[in-house]
């Protein structure tokens, strides 16, 4: 009895296990061992109003009232809805241009800043509502990471618009402490342009506090997604985690989806921006830990995924600093300092933002712009945790800072 029950004892344990294994490859397994979070949906119904809509390039958020909320994750979405609608789709340029097609009619699109709200009735049909990008052969992007979901934040999107960007590639860790997320969603909807989120190490946990890329799904955006403008294809890969198998989840996905830039038809260059990168190019004396992607060879096989496909750059967050450096066949290049604490450290602003220029027929050109954060900005808890590593002779700068950030809650 005793040898029967340990047999069934170790075939369910063998069964779980395998049953977890498969789940890992599907949806990908990540180290510590949490499962890919699930994508938002796609898909809503509102049940009062009884209208239905589907989306390609944004997400479902919530019901709001009589509306159907969506966030735009892509420069251009499409929503298709059938029945007396009211839509809300947050994140669209202001100057983007609704296009509609099939039978119904569109009774009003309202603009404010980046949200647009459409009402219309298809009777028994499928509308098809799908935004243009305004300037879509020339154009441009700022890129940060590391910023956190305060006041860090609000400022980078300020400085993009004054850089004259028409929307930003934010490189994850939105969330240090408690409330981040909820902080960035508000600053998010302040924005003056729209912004396309990759996931951050932070995002996904952050000492006790787990499974935090939910949040970062309901509303920030997905951890992988890929979109196209002005002949250029921009591909958002999640590494916030290591993944096993390498291949697995929606990462992997995508990646088996992306075909090379040759057989790539209309395209002329990708735009890859992710965490962390695949290699630090810190001397290891000055690396506080390993800032690079890990795993035993998952480094290797994603910069063989990226290299094969014609891909010729990568952008990067995780390391707070400025860096711009060739990984073998990738130019790589780190926009970390979003949170620009070393402007304090060195007591003179020198932190740097990247900026991506697309112009007709052309590669994506980059160079550094400059922060400018000014002091009052620097309200990021993180910030003051960094500032312990330098000394003591900012004390005086973070005794200010904690007056003013206390008052200005």
């Amino acid at each position: 009895m005793d040898g029967s029950r340990r047999a069934l004892i170790g075939y369910l344990a063998l069964t779980g296990a395998s049953v977890y294994a498969g789940a890992g490859a599907m949806r990908g397994l990540r180290i510590p061992p949490i499962l890919d979070p699930r994508a938002a949906p796609r898909t809503a119904h509102h049940s009062d109003s009884n209208f239905s809509a589907s989306a390609d390039g944004a997400f479902f958020q919530q019901v709001d009232g009589d509306a159907l909320a969506w966030r735009a994750f892509v420069p251009e979405p499409i929503l298709k809805t059938k029945g007396t609608f009211h839509l809300r789709l947050d994140n669209i340029h202001p100057g983007a241009t609704l296009k509609v097609s099939g039978p119904g009619r569109v009774s009003g699109e309202r603009i404010e800043n980046l949200r647009r709200t459409v009402t219309g009735d298809t009777g028994a049909n499928t509308l098809t509502l799908r935004w243009h990008f305004p300037q879509q052969t020339t154009y441009r992007f700022s890129v940060i990471g590391d910023t956190g979901g305060g006041r860090e934040l609000a400022w980078t999107l300020e400085r993009s618009q004054q850089l004259g960007m028409h929307f930003m590639l934010l490189l994850g860790d939105i969330y240090y402490q408690s409330g981040d997320y909820q902080r960035a969603v508000t600053a998010l909807n302040h924005s003056p342009l729209p912004v396309y989120a990759t996931i951050g190490n932070h995002d996904l946990r952050n000492g006790p506090d787990w499974f935090l890329a939910d949040q970062f799904i309901a509303h920030i955006g997905p951890t992988n997604s890929t979109f196209k403008l002005g002949g250029i294809q921009f591909v958002n890969l999640d590494t916030a985690a290591d993944t096993i198998p390498w291949s697995g989840g929606g990462r992997g996905r995508l990646l088996r989806a992306l075909p090379a830039l040759t057989d790539n038809p209309g395209i002329r260059d990708y735009v890859v921006f992710t965490h962390r990168p695949i290699t630090d190019p810190r001397a290891v004396t000055d690396r506080p830990n390993d800032h690079s992607i890990e795993n035993f060879g998952e480094d290797g096989w994603l910069y063989r995924q990226l290299v094969s496909r014609g891909v010729r750059s990568i952008l990067n967050g995780h390391i707070h600093k400025t860096i711009e450096f060739e990984d073998r066949q990738l130019r790589t290049y780190i926009a970390g300092e979003g949170l620009a604490h070393l402007d304090l450290v060195g007591g003179k602003q020198v932190a740097r933002i990247l900026v991506g220029e697309v112009a007709a027929g052309e590669l994506v050109a980059y160079h550094w712009e400059p922060m400018n954060m000014p002091f009052e900005f620097h309200c990021s808890q993180r910030l003051r945790q960094d500032m312990a590593e330098y000394g003591d002779h900012f004390s005086e700068a973070l005794a200010k800072l904690n007056i003013h950030c206390a008052s200005s809650i």
